[in-house]
């Protein structure tokens, strides 16, 4: 395993823990919140009439006081005040038979609670089925310094008149034990209640033919009215942050999308969040709509939100992550669009089958089969596609619990539901992905800024040397040219001029009126004879150069003792300064024979051109000193090589022109004094040490003389080794 993989494949799992504890912490934030945020029934005595005594209760404390049992209730019947007064007389003819220690649940007059208790005076009572009538009624004994409190009742189903101490003072829909007259309305109400002597007597008639369920589904409460506001600020509150999550989302995101691949999922996780935030502002414990317009915007915001969700998760991964969700992009569109529809035709046609039990059915089949596609989905592509896997997880599975809990029932002491409460979740997930999204995409573009820039810069500096080498190489160009023509000027001359002296010579022969002696013959063939050899030998230097600096000229290497080449060539051109006033000397080591490896032939023209350059332009009464030796110069060829050094004190080279001396074509301005020559010897050096990986330079002082050195890599080769014998 690579330590690319392995390096990824850790992050991948402190990722995958990391949105683990984050689901777990998630499940136990949410498990808390339904344990605080719930009507638990306050604790109070009752009076011998039966009636609830909260003497010790004063509004200023601002302790809201949860009435969840000690109700009566009549099954069946829809009675007044004054009926249930008379019913109780001793003298009465008429009971009406009722439950006692009623305990207000979420189901309504299905579930009474477990102390409730009977009394049917003698009547066949019969049990309450989700359809029909009943009356709740309940006294409250307050301490006589109350003035007044409010009432507090968040859900009635599915039409109810309240009585206060005998007067009626709210009508939510039309009340009525015929299903002809009977007309639901969504009930959540605050009243203002003034105790008389003390004493605050609650009769709530209901009725419902539409609901699964029917009285009252939510514990009322009464508190001092600023302690409702609060109550109900603080939802508004809440639902505000997550409408200003939203505001976030949809202005901050629409920037921070310009650097993902695709818009479409931010556009998506908007509406899906749009849906769910209008689901809980279009709660009837927030927003009463008349008639059934609560139920119904909840039920089609509720499917959209499911739609939308699917939307979401499927614009998560791009075309061509698996070759199965492509083939079938065009099919899941069409099917979930098709329920979709029909879902919200079918509600909106028939807004009578919303309280059904079997339309709560079909809505969670419907939520429980888009859920499980989706965490389908994301667990089949997180095999395929790495980016986000683990967050991906962990939001599918947190829009499961989210929608999921549209169906929870349970009686919030504050009006923020569960789905509510996740939604808080989803929102900073969510934020949280997209900022981390948008911070490595801007850490990627930073980093690709700084390699391009990085780029940029070798290539400015690669192209500014190849144009300052263009640069270089033109202006060599231009001098080895000036150089070439002057050569070139020069060469033509001493062609010229030999040229011109053997046909001077040719035509006085042909020309002569009286036979020339043998001896003026002899003299002018003579004369004829050194000047073509002069022009041979410039011919001669011109094909060597060209030879020399063609890929095609070989060197054959063999191990060559430079003590004995330049001693040679030191007693040959000793010998021709005997007669004159120049002196040549010689200085090698004696137990040394500076073995190299190169080519004899075109070493010896290397050495031969150095030496007879020293002898041409030194004075009559110059002196030439040639050494050889070791150079131990770590430097210079790894430290381990020969020197031949030439020294004279002739004219000597120009300082600025020394740089030049190995050019082709190249003379210096007082080498021409009296002196011929191609510009060429130089060069032809210069190639042959090249071809043999040595080194040549020059240092001179004009009028003081020059100096050559010429350096070899040292052969490992020695004279005392014997080759072997063959066979």
């Amino acid at each position: 395993m690579s330590p690319d993989s392995s390096k990824l494949k850790k992050r991948n799992l402190s990722v995958g823990i990391s949105a683990l504890i984050l689901l777990i912490t998630i499940t136990v934030m949410s498990l808390a919140f339904l344990a605080v945020n719930q009507r638990r029934g306050s604790d109070f005595s009752y009076t011998i009439t039966g009636a609830v005594n909260l003497n010790y209760w004063r509004e200023t404390t601002g302790t809201p006081v949860t009435i969840k049992s000690g109700w009566e209730f009549y099954p069946n019947r829809l009675l007044t005040p004054e009926m249930i007064r008379i019913s109780r007389l001793e003298s009465s003819n008429v009971r009406y038979p009722y439950y006692k220690g009623v305990t207000i649940t979420s189901d309504g007059w299905l579930d009474l609670g477990e102390k409730a208790e009977l009394y049917s005076f003698g009547e066949d009572v019969k049990k309450m089925s989700r359809f029909g009538v009943g009356t709740y009624r309940i006294e409250l004994v307050l301490n006589k310094s109350v003035d007044y409190v409010t009432l507090n009742i968040p859900d009635i189903a599915q039409s109810a008149t309240i009585w206060v101490n005998g007067k009626a003072v709210r009508h939510y829909g039309t009340v009525s034990d015929s299903k002809e007259f009977y007309e639901p309305s969504q009930v959540c109400t605050d009243i203002q209640l003034v105790p008389i002597d003390g004493r605050i007597e609650i009769v709530i008639d209901c009725a419902n033919y539409s609901s699964p369920y029917g009285g009252i589904l939510y514990s009322p409460c009464i508190a001092s009215t600023a302690t409702i506001g609060m109550i109900e600020y603080s939802v508004r509150m809440y639902l505000t942050v997550l409408c200003a999550f939203w505001v976030f989302f949809a202005i901050g995101g629409n920037y921070i999308a310009k650097t993902f691949n695709g818009k479409t999922k931010l556009y998506f996780f908007l509406l899906m969040f749009l849906a769910d935030i209008l689901y809980e502002i279009l709660s009837p414990m927030v927003t009463i709509l008349p008639g059934n317009w609560n139920k119904l915007i909840m039920i089609t915001l509720m499917i959209f939100a499911n739609y939308w969700s699917f939307l979401f998760f499927l614009s998560l991964y791009p075309k061509g992550t698996t070759k199965l969700f492509d083939k079938l992009r065009f099919f899941e569109i069409t099917i979930f669009s098709m329920l979709t529809c029909c879902y919200l035709l079918t509600f909106w046609c028939f807004p009578s089958l919303l309280y059904l039990p079997s339309s709560v059915v079909a809505n969670m089949v419907l939520i429980l089969i888009t859920n499980i596609y989706n965490v389908f989905r994301v667990l089949y592509m997180s095999k395929h596609y790495e980016h986000g896997k683990y967050l991906y997880m962990s939001s599918a599975l947190l829009t499961v619990a989210m929608h999921f809990s549209f169906f929870v029932r349970h009686q919030y002491f504050v009006y923020i539901t569960l789905h509510a409460f996740l939604l808080i979740f989803l929102a900073i997930g969510f934020t949280l992905y997209f900022v981390k999204d948008y911070v490595q995409t801007y850490e990627k573009l930073e980093d690709n800024n700084r390699n391009l820039e990085s780029a940029v810069e070798e290539k400015t500096k690669y192209i500014t040397r190849v144009n300052q080498d263009l640069l270089h190489n033109h202006e060599r160009l231009l001098e080895n040219e000036e150089a070439r023509k002057k050569v070139m000027s020069n060469v033509s001359h001493d062609l010229r001029t030999p040229i011109t002296a053997i046909r001077g010579y040719i035509e006085l022969m042909l020309n002569a009126k009286e036979p020339l002696s043998r001896e003026q013959e002899v003299q002018y063939l003579s004369n004829m004879h050194t000047r073509s050899v002069q022009m041979e030998q410039l011919i001669s230097d011109l094909v060597q150069l060209t030879r020399m600096e063609s890929e095609n000229d070989t060197i054959e290497k063999m191990p060559i003792s430079i003590k004995e080449m330049v001693q040679d060539l030191f007693q040959l051109y000793h010998a021709e300064c005997e007669g004159t006033k120049k002196v040549m000397h010689f200085h090698a080591p004696e137990d040394d024979d500076l073995l190299i490896d190169g080519d004899p032939k075109k070493l010896l023209r290397v050495f031969e051109n150095i030496i007879v350059n020293a002898m041409k332009y030194t004075r009559e009464d110059g002196v030439i000193d040639i050494t050889c030796h070791r150079y131990e110069d770590p430097a210079m060829l790894g430290g381990n090589a020969v020197e031949v050094l030439i020294k004279d004190n002739g004219v000597g080279i120009p300082a600025n022109e020394v740089p030049y001396v190995f050019d082709r074509f190249y003379r210096a301005e007082n080498s021409g004094i009296n002196k011929t020559g191609s510009g060429l010897g130089l060069s032809i050096v210069k190639s042959i040490m090249d071809k043999h990986g040595g080194k040549i330079w020059a240092e001179s002082e004009e009028g003081k003389g020059s100096e050559f050195h010429i350096v070899f890599k040292a052969s490992e080769y020695t004279f005392d080794e014997e080759p072997e014998d063959e066979e």
